[in-house]
């Protein structure tokens, strides 16, 4: 039986029977008083033996898709392939691990329970040099195979006969492998790996015949005969190889049993992918506003916007003792035209955005000759627009630019989908 796929949107009520399953807690999930219910609180993914939760981000998909994929439980590969690669792109982007192919784990955020860097250590060297096939060289007694003379003198009895010396019996050199066990525990490894997470990577299976022998389940006995290995090999590589090896077994070991069995890999700020995926599409698409001053204009087709976008900061705005600053996710300037826009990782914006007015308040003035300030929220959401915020007239007095809030909402996964087109 293949393995059973259940969904999820962050953000969105937990359906009992999946936090059962999953053994979902207060890391994974938070209590919405507009549901009155547990919500997702995660992007990600849960496995639990056959079963595989995959929690996409907020207005991914409808929630009558999301109820679709769970009466089905299909696998939906292209949008699990989707995720993680939004994931692993990002984490590879801001590094975090020395090595950009361990994905996730090193950095508060992000969480996983799967051993990835030691299994991508362990894949390195299947690329490199194939299964491991190291030859051990014993002196044996014998009499077909290469003489070891030092060995033979050393050891065999000496026999004068008709005023020749013979030795015996002869000691020679025998080539025995040392491989099956390392051999047929790194194809485990990278086999059952690549199987588990088919739509995470393109990787190839070693192609070793598979045997019965439960890794997993003997976890202890394997970590025991790795380490006694360890001691009989001789290059350094070879080495490191059967260390990796025990560093997957341990870590598999150690995590699982502090999760209930369940392996997840998940991140709690995919509000910051969200800002990462924002830039580049707005750097990628960006035209201008609309006519009406209430929307903004993008050209899928148009991959380099002539206006530039970047976070900024002003650390210098404020001259009493605490010394506020302001952070802007995307800001542009072009000629006399200000862009102040904010990546809002939410489902709606239903309340006043202070902060966001606030900028165009503290900047109107900062750069003299500006005649045009656009303000907007860019949010998940299906594509539209809508004004956010429009200063009455009577309160606009001498002020020309700078009046209004726009609420840009964007498809996540269109926007996802440009993320990873861009290389």
């Amino acid at each position: 039986m293949g393995a059973v796929y259940y969904y999820g949107q962050d953000g969105e009520k937990v359906n009992t029977t999946i936090k059962k399953l999953f053994n979902l807690d207060e890391k994974e999930l938070r209590w919405s008083t507009k549901e009155n219910a547990s919500v997702y609180d995660f992007v990600g993914f849960v496995f639990k033996e056959d079963n595989i939760l995959v929690v996409f981000p907020k207005h991914y998909a409808t929630l009558a898709d999301i109820s679709s994929y769970n009466d089905s439980h299909a696998e939906r590969g292209y949008d699990i392939e989707l995720l993680y690669g939004v994931i692993k792109k990002y984490s590879e982007k801001i590094g975090v691990s020395s090595r950009a192919k361990t994905y996730i784990g090193a950095e508060d955020g992000y969480d996983s329970d799967y051993p990835f860097k030691p299994f991508f250590e362990i894949y390195d060297y299947f690329q490199k040099y194939g299964l491991y096939k190291e030859k051990e060289v014993k002196v044996v007694p014998g009499s077909s195979g290469k003489v070891s003379w030092k060995k033979t003198i050393e050891r065999a009895q000496k026999i004068i006969s008709e005023g020749n010396l013979i030795f015996a019996p002869l000691y020679v050199k025998k080539k025995s492998l040392n491989s099956i066990f390392i051999t047929a525990c790194m194809a485990f490894i990278i086999d059952h790996t690549i199987d588990n997470f088919h739509n995470f990577f393109s990787l190839n299976n070693t192609g070793y015949r598979r045997d019965r022998f439960d890794y997993l389940g003997n976890i202890d006995y394997v970590i025991s005969q790795l380490n006694q290995y360890v001691n009989r090999v001789f290059k350094d590589i070879h080495k490191q190889l059967i260390m990796n090896m025990i560093s997957f077994f341990e870590q598999y070991k150690y995590r699982t049993k502090s999760k209930g069995g369940r392996i997840h890999i998940n991140i709690r700020y995919f509000d910051k992918i969200w800002q990462d995926m924002i830039e580049l599409y707005l750097n990628r698409h960006f035209v201008g506003i609309d006519a009406t001053g209430d929307g903004l204009v993008f050209d899928e087709h148009q991959t380099c916007s002539s206006i530039k976008f970047k976070d900024k900061s002003y650390t210098d705005i404020d001259d009493s003792s605490h010394h506020f600053s302001i952070d802007l996710d995307h800001f542009a300037q072009n000629g006399n035209v200000l862009y102040i826009f904010d990546s809002k990782y939410y489902f709606e914006a239903k309340h006043m955005n202070y902060k966001q007015y606030s900028y165009n308040e503290i900047l109107r003035y900062y750069y003299s000759g500006v005649t045009e300030i656009y303000n907007a929220l860019l949010l998940p959401g299906d594509d539209k627009h809508e004004l956010h915020f429009s200063l009455n007239c009577a309160y606009v007095g001498s002020r020309l630019v700078g009046n209004k809030i726009i609420e840009q909402y964007l498809s996540t996964k269109k926007i996802m989908e440009d993320y990873l087109e861009n290389k």
